[in-house]
């Protein structure tokens, strides 16, 4: 393993040891998407920073604001790591009161998307990217009612910071969409979601899809199949990486084997599934050249962490409903 790559093992899961001691409750794939926020700046969290960023957060919003609840540790991390925490999260609830405009119920995943145009450093840019938004959104509804959801905002915030044509992104998104899918049956759902993050990279579409499917391949031709529920979306941040693929597989294997031996990313933990995914978003953060963007500044590390961000949102909705349940 490359010894900065050893680095960012150590300091994630070092991270994580910090943030589930002062933050036990939370749910623990919150909790390493946390801890990698703090990694991917070369830092060692800090739980009392952590604590006080909360506590400007709570100050400012209720117990059921959507800017709580399961995003509440994320946009904590968030606010301890941004020069002024009172200003970062109110740039965040302004940017949610725009999606949220002329919307019934509120979203956690509206509130992970208006922190990634934030993040993306695109604030003053917020009226429009939420009206491309809202018409991507519209598009993919209208091609796919069941499948289009809440889910779907943060990519399609993704692909509205593009500088791609909304017509031009719907008719890739669906062409992209029926190539993938026949790859992977019974499974639409993480197939379109796939599909939206290698719509939000430049470049041809044939390529891409194709390139995206060869890791898939790479991963399986060298015994880790990649998932493909939730963490299919991941394995499309690979296609802006420069370097050989079979180098960067074996990479982000060695990385889901390494990370396995730590807190809160061993068996019981996680699955290796969701362990290749966070080697997939720590190759991508360390390998990115800068080139690849999206938009003016969201690169192939920062796509990994909105999905990474959305598939803790996902299994920490999850886990809550299976305990209602079973309390019931």
């Amino acid at each position: 393993m490359k010894d900065t790559t050893k680095k960012r093992c150590d300091l994630l899961t070092e991270n994580y040891e910090v943030i589930h001691k002062g933050f036990w409750l939370e749910n623990s794939l919150i909790t390493a998407v946390a801890a990698s926020a703090f990694a991917e700046k070369g830092l060692v969290a800090d739980s009392e920073v952590l604590k006080e960023a909360r506590k400007i957060l709570r100050k400012k919003q209720g117990a059921f604001s959507e800017l709580r609840g399961n995003n509440e540790l994320i946009l904590s991390a968030k606010m301890a790591l941004s020069a002024d925490p009172e200003q970062y999260v109110d740039d965040v609830i302004e940017v949610y009161k725009k999606l949220q405009q002329g919307k019934f119920w509120s979203s956690g995943y509206r509130a992970l998307a208006a922190m990634t145009i934030c993040d993306s450093g695109r604030l003053s840019e917020a009226d429009d990217i939420v009206e491309r938004t809202n018409m991507i959104l519209k598009g993919m509804k209208k091609e796919h009612m069941f499948l289009t959801s809440d889910e779907d905002t943060c990519f399609a915030v993704l692909l509205a910071m593009t500088n791609k044509n909304v017509d031009d992104i719907l008719t890739e998104l669906e062409d992209t969409f029926r190539y993938i899918k026949k790859s992977f049956a019974l499974h639409e759902n993480a197939s379109y979601s796939l599909s939206q993050v290698l719509t939000s990279y430049d470049g041809n579409s044939e390529g891409k899809r194709e390139k995206a499917l060869e890791y898939f391949d790479a991963f399986k031709e060298a015994g880790a199949k990649y998932g493909k529920n939730y963490e299919l979306a991941s394995i499309g941040t690979l296609i802006g990486l420069e370097g050989n693929m079979d180098d960067i597989v074996s990479e982000i294997i060695e990385i889901a084997d390494y990370i396995k031996g730590y807190k809160g990313f061993k068996m019981f933990d996680m699955s290796k599934q969701t362990r290749l995914m966070f080697g997939t978003m720590i190759v991508s953060s360390l390998n990115d050249s800068g080139d690849n963007k999206t938009g003016a500044s969201v690169v192939s590390g920062v796509i990994a962490r909105v999905v990474a961000e959305q598939i803790a949102m996902f299994c920490a909705i999850m886990a809550a409903s299976a305990a209602n349940s079973a309390s019931n």
